[in-house]
């Protein structure tokens, strides 16, 4: 008995596991150290998104019309929210990079969730993303753009970006996963233009095609645009879409669960299999 006992005694008990949430925080702080490292990467996504709205400003502008809406105001809200999809991409090619460099497989050597490796990622790529989102709309103020629905209204719209932004990240993280190289990922997030154009957020969806309408009014972007522009403008611009306010938040919120599911279910999968 005393010799099973000391036998037991000596067999060193398994390290702990960390749990999700720590893998989560700690994945989001490298990935946040290694951007604030680059530091270009974020000039040049701010720079990209301020050189598109002063080109949509004061190029195109002029020649747009809106029908009882100054442009500046149409614009600032859908192109705020389209330019998720812009900055998204410098967040695709982190992650291919990543997988490129081996980091993925050393952290799947290690004794943490798979998917909260990849949670971590998504969320520091986020905050970039809601960050250029937030200096766009501030310089869109600049620019002439003004609020017309009230408080409540415009701090909802500023809450309804992180669930986008999120999403967004979800889907490129998924982009840079699959692309195996940083160039293929850039190349890949060019598809995001056309998707952004056949939309509600540069012009009226009543000013294409047939075909392109149908696309344009069911397609999550425009189930955005329409939810942050109908919240910026108040009842006036609700007062020109097919369906009430209410209909485009939910909307847009029920397209963020499917889209992010989706996203990060094949994300995972790639993961799993570098």
């Amino acid at each position: 008995m005393t010799t099973s006992t000391t036998t037991l005694a000596q067999v060193p008990k398994p390290e702990s596991t960390p749990s999700a949430g720590v893998v989560v925080g700690t994945v989001a702080m490298r990935s946040g150290r290694k951007l604030m490292r680059s530091m270009p990467i974020l000039g040049i996504s701010v720079i990209q998104s301020l050189v598109f709205l002063f080109m949509f400003r004061y190029v195109l502008g002029g020649a747009i019309g809106v029908g009882g809406f100054e442009y500046v105001d149409f614009l600032v809200p859908g192109y705020v929210v389209a330019g998720l999809l812009f900055t998204a991409g410098g967040g695709a090619v982190g992650t291919a990079e990543d997988a490129e460099s081996g980091l993925f497989d050393r952290l799947r050597s290690l004794p943490i969730s798979d998917s909260a490796t990849l949670v971590g990622k998504i969320i520091a790529d986020a905050v970039l993303i809601i960050f250029v989102a937030l200096v766009t709309l501030a310089v869109g103020f600049l620019v002439g753009f003004r609020v017309s629905g009230t408080l409540a209204e415009f701090l909802f719209a500023l809450v309804l970006i992180v669930p986008y932004a999120l999403t967004v990240a979800c889907l490129f993280t998924l982009l840079g996963m699959v692309a195996g190289s940083g160039q293929a990922a850039q190349g890949l997030s060019i598809l995001a233009v056309p998707f952004s154009f056949i939309s509600s957020a540069f012009v009226p969806i009543s000013t294409m095609p047939q075909v392109l309408q149908w696309i344009a009014d069911w397609q999550p972007l425009t189930f955005m645009v329409n939810s942050w522009r109908g919240l910026m403008l108040g009842d006036q611009m609700v007062a020109t879409f097919d369906h009430s306010l209410g209909f485009y938040i939910v909307g847009s919120l029920l397209w963020c669960v499917f889209l992010a599911a989706v996203g990060m279910g094949l994300a995972l999968r790639a993961y799993r299999k570098e």
